[in-house]
């Protein structure tokens, strides 16, 4: 392969130099009436961006963090990781990536990596390609991004362009689907890129300052329809492994083609990123019934970028965008989806001189385009908040319980997916406080329920083998995270029956022997119908004690309801057992210091 082309972020850095200046800028929209379900998710920064471009610097990523805040953007999937490949010395570009920004910005990204294309003429590169996808997987990549190099750029060592179904990287497809890791493939470029290359091209502002995006000599490139359908072929081949085609597949402007393929392969997502300009040109209740039709496999991306400049889709000469442009882009992404407004100036201008026109779509489907459906596509890898314990200095009196006023100050979690695969169960959401003091720690789970299944008769005296068969809440806590094997479990069901184990899955051991000397109690109420466990436990049931302020631990929470067939965690282990550490998530014990005020709990 060509060694000018090899390296990813030549080509993105390329588009940074220029793109970074912006014309047209999309500053805040008019006053619009959003769809109150979608404000209050907003609020909760409930939203997640499937498709960001972020520089890995402290500037950068603090300036993207802090406009995600303004707009709800909980979650940014960063598709810019790198390599994984390393250099002579030291660590990866994606291990470097990842570690500098799961440190500033915990909890706040996820990360893509991309394929190292270097010796691609070798007989060996399939091999080493897919050992490429298992090194990113243990280092916790989230999926491969694929950018649109491959049928337009990649050139081997005779100065042939590499296919995008090249049979040499069915390997690679294969095993990011044997792994769960998506890939979001970038293929082709909008139908003006293939249209004359001069003023009369209705993107003509964009190319004019872009000309290395213009691929309409067919000396040089391919038809666009034959990068499609090419795309479409790898889809095909490898149904076990889900394509997001981004930008709307490439194709916004033949909805109709898209309609048809998300039809066809059930395999293959779309998002929206950089597209709604083009998409909101279509009738609009055409396009309301599509999203309608297609809601579980659209997700919503911007293409939101963050280097020297930002970039709001696209861009060209002139002076860049503010963080208040960026403010006014996403909003134009909540008119169009939300709304019925009819012919405003779209949040790209220099993509195209014409207005878009909303969809309105009901707040099922926007919650599924907005989080719902990257969170099952990404349930292996998206990141929990931290549960923080809060700090009492003195514990409630023998026979009573916490307060409300003091529980109020420990801010909750919710369980609310599913362990295996993140698919929310909002109707059972469960919440999960911790508080800490000198003595104990204390866990209060508080969830609904339709029908309780317990053993009877009950027994809470005595410790219940096998408790997880029925209704149960449960807390896996790992007081030394470096050791990652070796926890401790407590679960606690309706009826007031328990039991405490000692875990050591490197040698799978679980010890029914061993006594946290916890001590439970459980309230249940017919109207509403919700109940609560709580669990106070002693630090001598940890190997490292009684931790000090500041300190994190791991742990993860998880909710039987055998009723609803229903099996929450706190961070979704994505795999079939609750046993997974690697899903477990930050515990911090809080500093600030508090009264205990009485409240009952007993065992």
């Amino acid at each position: 392969m060509q060694d000018t082309q090899f390296r990813i972020d030549r080509w993105i850095g390329g588009l940074t130099v220029v793109c970074g200046l912006f014309v047209g800028l999309a500053t805040a929209t008019e006053p619009f009436t959003p769809n109150p379900r979608a404000e209050a998710w907003r609020e909760q920064a409930r939203t997640i961006d499937l498709h960001m471009h972020i520089n890995y610097s402290e500037a950068h990523l603090a300036r993207a963090v802090r406009i995600m805040d303004q707009v709800g953007v909980g979650i940014g999937v960063n598709l810019s990781g790198g390599f994984v490949t390393r250099p002579e010395e030291g660590p990866s570009e994606f291990e470097t990536n990842k570690a500098l920004a799961d440190r500033l910005h915990p909890g706040r990204f996820v990360h893509y990596m991309s394929l190292d294309f270097r010796g691609w003429d070798e007989p060996d590169f399939a091999e080493k390609a897919v050992a490429q996808i298992e090194k990113g997987h243990r280092l916790g990549a989230a999926g491969l991004k694929e950018y649109k190099r491959l049928g337009l750029s990649y050139r081997d060592r005779e100065g042939n362009l590499i296919k995008i179904d090249d049979p040499k990287l069915d390997p690679v497809w294969k095993r990011c689907g044997e792994l769960g890791m998506p890939v979001s493939i970038h293929v082709a470029d909008p139908l003006a890129f293939w249209a004359p290359y001069n003023d009369s091209n209705e993107r003509w502002e964009e190319l004019k300052d872009h000309p290395s995006w213009w691929f309409g000599d067919p000396d040089k490139y391919p038809a666009r329809n034959e990068l499609l359908a090419a795309r479409n072929r790898v889809v095909e081949r490898h149904p076990g492994t889900t394509f997001v085609c981004v930008h709307f597949a490439n194709n916004p402007e033949n909805v109709d083609a898209v309609d048809t393929w998300l039809e066809r392969y059930p395999n293959m997502l779309v998002d929206l990123a950089a597209r709604i300009p083009e998409l909101g040109r279509h009738n609009p209740q055409k396009m309301h019934d599509l999203f309608v039709k297609h809601q579980d496999r659209i997700l919503f991306g911007t293409d939101f970028m963050v280097y020297n400049q930002l970039i709001l889709g696209s861009g060209g000469s002139g002076p860049g965008p503010t963080d208040d442009d960026a403010v006014g882009f996403y909003e134009k992404q909540w008119r169009w989806l939300e709304t019925w407004d009819r012919e405003f100036e779209h949040m790209t201008p220099i993509q195209g001189d014409w207005t878009i026109s909303g969809i309105g779509l009901p707040a099922a489907v926007l919650r599924k385009i907005y989080f719902e459906n990257a969170r099952k596509l990404l349930a292996r890898s998206l990141p929990p908040a931290p549960l923080h314990a809060a700090r009492i200095e003195a514990d409630p009196a023998p026979g009573e319980g916490l307060s409300r006023e003091l529980l109020r100050r420990a801010r909750p979690i919710r369980m609310i997916r599913g362990s295996r695969d993140g698919i929310e169960r909002s109707e059972l959401a469960t919440t999960v406080r911790a508080l800490w003091s000198d003595q104990f720690l204390y866990l209060i789970f508080r969830g609904p329920y339709t029908e309780l299944t317990t053993y009877t008769p009950a027994d809470p005296k005595v410790e219940r083998d096998l408790l997880w068969e029925r209704d149960v809440v449960e807390a896996f806590i790992d007081s030394e995270p470096a050791s990652s094997k070796t926890y401790r479990e407590f679960e606690l069901a309706p009826n007031g029956e328990w039991v405490d184990l000692a875990i050591d899955l490197e040698h799978q051991a679980f010890d029914r022997s061993w006594d946290s000397g916890f001590i439970t109690d459980v309230t249940i109420t017919e109207s509403p119908k919700v109940w609560t466990a709580r669990m106070r436990i002693p630090w001598s049931a940890f190997p490292s004690g009684r931790p000090e302020p500041g300190a994190r631990w791991s742990a993860n929470f998880y909710r039987c309801d055998y009723a609803n067939r229903a099996f929450l965690a706190w961070n979704p282990t994505g795999v079939g057992s609750f046993h997974h550490p690697p899903a477990f998530a930050p515990l911090v014990f809080d500093s600030g210091r508090r009264s205990a005020v009485g409240g009952a709990m007993a065992r």
